[in-house]
């Protein structure tokens, strides 16, 4: 019984953390929850914790993920973002999470979201320089107000992800409270 309160609460301070993650960069958010409550489903036996919930946070810890995604992506497109701010974002998310979490330290989400507004800006910046001004602009101000605002969208879809993966973390935790509990 002591052992099974301890797992619990250990369980509990892994969900908080990944409640905080749902939020800040560099911690896993949802998944984190999802694992916390799979881990305690096998250490316990599944004795309060079944397969459907476990199916439900699952779903959730995909969802989240993929909203952090396909929100930073439709962010980038709304503010004007082309295929190559797109292509940028994606290869400079990929570049970002690696040398954020291999060389800087800073984590490989922080190092996601700074590759990816990073490589949005770039590859909308190279795409602008590609193509003329329209008449009446000049050419150099346009390219850079542009590719920020493009950049700027990734951001705004940042957010969205956030508050997304929030509510789906919060009723993540919800729903094992809720399993362990009945």
């Amino acid at each position: 019984m002591e052992n099974e309160t301890l797992l619990l609460i250990v369980t509990f301070i892994a969900m908080g953390v990944g409640l905080l993650g749902s939020a800040l960069p560099g911690l896993p958010g949802v998944p984190l929850i999802f694992l916390s409550a799979l881990v305690y489903a096998i250490l316990t036996n599944f004795a309060d914790i079944g397969w459907l919930s476990l199916v439900l946070l699952g779903l959730f810890a995909a969802i989240a993920f993929v909203a952090d995604f396909v929100a930073t992506t439709y962010g980038a497109r709304r503010f004007g973002a082309s295929n190559w701010g797109t292509m940028g974002g994606a290869i400079g998310g990929i570049v970002g999470a690696l040398a954020g979490a291999l060389v800087f330290g800073i984590g490989a989400l922080f190092g996601l979201i700074l590759g990816t507004i990073g490589g949005v800006f770039l590859g909308e910046y190279l795409r602008r320089q590609r193509e003329p001004a329209s008449e009446g602009q000049e050419s150099s101000r346009w390219d850079w107000r542009r590719a920020y605002r493009a950049a700027g969208g990734v951001l705004v879809g940042y957010v969205a992800s956030a508050v997304t993966q929030g509510i789906l973390g919060v009723v993540s935790v919800v729903v094992f409270v809720l399993a362990v509990a009945y």
